[in-house]
């Protein structure tokens, strides 16, 4: 997509070198903090020191969710390459200033998505990145600067062409009144907001994206709208956030929607190509 827009990441270029992790402060180390749209409460620390890991505050599960999105973020980040060992569990405990529980049932967390393998006396290393569940919306939202990724980020501009057509041309068949009115709201949400508000275009972007993938009414498609989150929020990132570059995909958009409200199938399909061809186009031209 065209756009550009901070969906749980920063938007400001000059925050790429940060990562984020939800945790409780003390009043002496309290850092600035970033109001999400869904209301969490997000801390930026610095992460651009190799070796550098911040405290965490004890706060139960709240603290295992933290140790979790630090390593997380470093791995994906490329602080820990595939074949590196991560620090001992003890080295890790005095870096967070958490426990050797939290920093396990972090560890488990991380090889479950693919990201680690513990092995007894070998300690944890980082699996090749074929391992990683790159489809896992939390591993993506993981990535301290996913827009700097150009193999995922064209990986992910892959799947929604492998997907996102067929939605297109299942919404042109089964779509109900009640999903159209969706899409169209959501048509009507970009028009009336570019060019003034780029956040509120992105999240109208994204419901209409969602919009068409329900109006497909594919129990299958629907599960990945997840993952189509991620991919849409680190294109975003990417792509020319001009304000042609809005209106022409804009025209793309409305192409879709008129498309599966005469329930034209194929028409759908092609004009959803043509929405991401223009993806593809600013994204090689960012490259």
């Amino acid at each position: 997509m065209p756009f550009c827009c901070a969906l749980q990441f920063s938007l400001n270029r000059s925050y790429q070198s940060r990562i984020y992790i939800r945790r409780r402060l003390s009043y002496n180390s309290r850092l600035r903090h970033a109001q999400s749209r869904e209301d969490c409460v997000e801390t930026i620390v610095p992460s651009d020191a190799i070796g550098w890991m911040p405290s965490v505050d004890q706060g139960g599960a709240s603290v295992h969710n933290a140790v979790v999105s630090v390593l997380g973020s470093r791995i994906l980040g490329g602080n820990y390459a595939p074949g590196d060992a991560l620090p001992r569990e003890d080295e890790l405990c005095a870096m967070l200033g958490v426990s050797r529980t939290s920093v396990r049932e972090a560890v488990k967390v991380l090889s479950a998505k693919g990201l680690v393998e513990a092995r007894r006396r070998a300690g944890v290393r980082v699996l090749p990145r074929d391992n990683w569940r790159l489809l896992d919306p939390v591993v993506l939202g993981w990535h301290p600067a996913i827009q700097d990724d150009e193999e995922l980020v064209s990986g992910l501009l892959e799947a929604r062409r492998i997907f996102e057509p067929a939605a297109a041309e299942l919404a042109a068949r089964r779509a109900t009144a009640a999903d159209l009115a969706e899409i169209e709201r959501a048509v009507v949400g970009m028009r009336d907001n570019i060019p003034g508000d780029l956040n509120a275009v992105c999240q109208a972007d994204l419901a209409f994206h969602k919009g068409v993938i329900a109006a497909s009414h594919n129990v299958v498609l629907k599960g990945l709208v997840g993952m189509l989150e991620a991919a849409l929020r680190a294109t975003f990132l990417v792509t020319n956030p001009l304000m042609e570059a809005q209106s022409r995909a804009l025209s793309a958009h409305v192409a879709v929607l008129e498309a599966i409200r005469i329930r034209d199938t194929a028409g759908a399909r092609a004009a959803m190509n043509r929405l991401l061809d223009i993806a593809a186009d600013d994204l090689h031209a960012k490259a």
